[in-house]
């Protein structure tokens, strides 16, 4: 698929998950922020675990080149201090947990790369990309 195709479709998809929102916010007045903000956990539950599609790769290959770094750390820094202050100071389920969740996948990440590092699939002739 070409990257000009792949654009317009995560515009129309963002667009309809827009058009949905405010949809809801004039049918279900009442719900609508409690049901925006379990949407909004969900989403970040995605963002902080879509590294993790790398898993299979990263196992088959002994290379952890497909992992980014620099997110996997940012990651950790802010599903840690979120957890923290959701558990801690705000005590509120839709701030901790999907920052825990998140955590948990920044942790794993992090492991991954610690045991297999970027060069172990280059050096055993893996056939990935320099």
């Amino acid at each position: 698929m070409g990257a000009a195709k792949q654009i317009r479709m995560h515009l129309r998809g963002s667009a309809c998950i827009i058009v949905g929102n405010l949809c809801l916010v004039q049918i279900l007045r009442d719900m609508a922020a409690e049901i925006i903000g379990k949407e909004g956990v969900f989403y970040c539950i995605v963002l902080f675990a879509s590294p993790l599609v790398a898993l299979k790769h990263v196992l088959e290959t002994k290379s952890a080149t497909s992992i980014p770094l620099p997110f996997t750390i940012a990651c950790f820094v802010n599903c840690f201090c979120w957890s923290m202050t959701g558990w801690f100071t705000m005590k509120d389920f839709n701030i901790y947990f999907p920052n825990l969740l998140g955590l948990s996948c920044a942790c794993a990440q992090l492991v991954l790369k610690g045991v297999y590092g970027d060069e172990r699939g280059k050096r055993s002739g893996s056939g990935l990309p320099k």
